[in-house]
């Protein structure tokens, strides 16, 4: 018994004619019968009376149609599960993202993917770039946006977004607004705001102001883009961040120094160790790959 024999089993139910269910189901009505003989021949029961005029079902065929309408049922309902799989119509993606992705319209990425697969459940779990290493370790997030820079031995797959300059935000009162660029070293004495900061970035921060002769005085760490905006604002310090966040935060009193020094930092895709990646993984991270490359990256800031 094959498949395709059940199918023109139920369409010649439905019909109750040879020549119309050969026409719907686009075969002839020659096969359309050496097809149903051949079911009736290997059941060894006949399934439909002929007569010049109609087809009705036999007893015998009356049950096998309510067994045939099951099995063809199942197959379907079989077809569609996988299909749900095979077009991401199904599933669960925890994507993990750091604070102010807004910045870097990171956040466009994510919201065309949810409108772009409506099927897929997900989670979002914003956290500080610490954390987001913890959960990425733990397997508590399928995947992350992070910023460099962070362990050398990372445990996890990476995948390069762009890189951009660190710059400077200050005051348009304070005295380094007027310069078109500054020395590192020219922070000595100043108060430093640091934004989206981690352990490895302070170590990162200490060595490269280590480098240049002096110890960054950093009185405040934080998350919070429009704060930092308002204290460099107020004059209570300046503050270090990529190109693209100061960019946003830029405001007619706020004013945007380069650094000499080619400091960078990195945004790129997180992911934990499997030995193969979920199809969702796979499929969010080559989503955001292929958005930022037709895009250009107008991010990018070298």
């Amino acid at each position: 018994m094959e498949l395709h024999q059940l199918e023109y089993f139920l369409a010649v139910e439905k019909f109750r004619s040879f020549s119309t269910a050969s026409l719907e189901i686009s075969v002839s009505q020659s096969t359309l019968s050496q097809q149903i003989k051949k079911l009736e021949d290997e059941l060894g029961v006949k399934l439909f009376v002929r007569t010049a005029r109609s087809v009705r079902l036999t007893p015998a065929g009356e049950d096998f149609l309510v067994h045939a309408r099951k099995i063809i049922q199942e197959v379907q309902n079989t077809m569609e599960t996988i299909r749900n799989y095979t077009t991401y119509n199904k599933g669960l993606i925890r994507i993990g993202t750091f604070s102010n992705i807004v910045c870097w319209n990171l956040h466009d990425i994510v919201i065309k993917f949810l409108n772009h697969y409506p099927g897929i459940d997900y989670e979002l779990c914003e956290a500080s770039p610490d954390e987001l290493f913890r959960l990425l370790y733990e397997k508590k997030i399928n995947i992350a946006f992070i910023l460099s820079p962070f362990p050398e031995n990372i445990e996890f797959g990476y995948n390069p977004l762009f890189s951009e300059q660190e710059v400077m935000l200050v005051s348009k009162k304070h005295p380094l607004a007027e310069h078109s660029e500054v020395d590192l070293s020219a922070l000595a004495k100043q108060n430093m705001l640091i934004a989206n900061s981690s352990s490895f970035y302070r170590d990162y921060l200490e060595q490269v102001c280590h480098d240049a002769g002096f110890v960054p005085k950093v009185v405040y760490e934080s998350n919070d883009a429009l704060l930092l905006q308002h204290l460099v604002s107020d004059g209570i310090g300046v503050a270090l961040m990529g190109y693209s966040m100061a960019k946003f935060l830029q405001t007619d009193r706020l004013s945007i120094v380069p650094l000499r020094q080619q400091l960078k930092r990195q945004i790129g895709l997180a992911i934990p160790k499997y030995a193969r990646y979920p199809l969702l993984v796979k499929l969010f991270r080559d989503f955001t790959l292929k958005e930022l490359s037709a895009a250009q990256t107008p991010q990018q800031h070298n």
